[in-house]
Formats: structure tokens, C-alpha cells, sequence
């Protein structure tokens, strides 16, 4: 459980978490919603096009390299529809080098791994500035 103050994810932000290592992603999720996000979850880019498309989130978290499609093209195909252009996005990455010889509007935050759920929890609130 995450030692942040649980007043701010209250909102019940919808959040979706896409990453394709399932302990990290199930850790993540049940993290979140301890702060009180709505949670959605995919295992890859094109699981999480889809969830982006039918559910809207208010925030995206996505690993950078997954099988089928990686973020970085998750990304890409989600800039391409009105729908879902505007949503930010935190990126996390094993190469935060790669990460910063790629932009994307939608990417406003790069975490670096291995970091913490605790970091996670705090880039979201920093994002959604809640």
C-alpha cells in the first residue's frame, strides 16, 4: 500500500496502466486504486489503444517496450485521433536516452525504472495536478 496521503486521487481519475510485465502492472493497479483512481489495464499497445478509445482515460501510464505494439507506437496511433490526442501520458522506460530522442505532445513525463509506486502515484497527481 502506498505511505502517500490518500486525499488527492480521490477524484476517482481514470487511469490506465499498460505494460506487459504483469507482477509490476498488478502491483501498479491495486496501488492506484488505493489512492482512489478508477483503474484500467492493458498488457500491450494495442490492448491499450483500445481501452484508450473505448474508456477515455484521464491519464495514460505506459512501458516503452512490450511485445505487439511498444508505447512509443501506442502512442503514436492515439496522437492520430482526436479522441484521444489530448490525453497525457507517463512513460516509463529502462533507457530514459531513447525516451528523450523521442517526442510526442501527448508524453508529458518520463519515469525512469526501476522506480517506485510511490513515484508513480506522485507523477500522476503532478500531471493531473490534483
Amino acid at each position: 500500500m502506498s505511505m502517500l496521503k490518500k486525499t488527492i486521487g480521490k477524484s476517482g481519475a481514470k487511469v490506465l496502466v499498460v505494460d506487459d510485465e504483469d507482477n509490476f502492472r498488478e502491483a501498479a493497479v491495486r496501488v492506484l486504486k488505493d489512492e482512489g483512481y478508477a483503474v484500467l489495464e492493458a498488457s500491450d499497445g494495442v490492448e491499450g489503444i483500445e481501452k484508450a478509445m473505448k474508456e477515455l482515460p484521464d491519464i495514460i501510464v505506459s512501458d516503452v517496450h512490450m511485445p505487439n505494439m511498444n508505447g512509443f507506437m501506442m502512442v503514436e496511433e492515439l496522437e492520430k485521433n482526436e479522441k484521444t490526442s489530448q490525453i497525457p501520458v507517463i512513460m516509463m522506460t529502462g533507457v530514459a536516452q531513447a525516451a528523450g530522442a523521442w517526442t510526442s505532445n501527448m508524453a508529458v513525463e518520463y519515469l525512469e525504472k526501476p522506480f517506485s509506486l510511490d513515484a508513480l502515484v506522485e507523477a500522476i497527481r503532478k500531471v493531473l495536478k490534483a
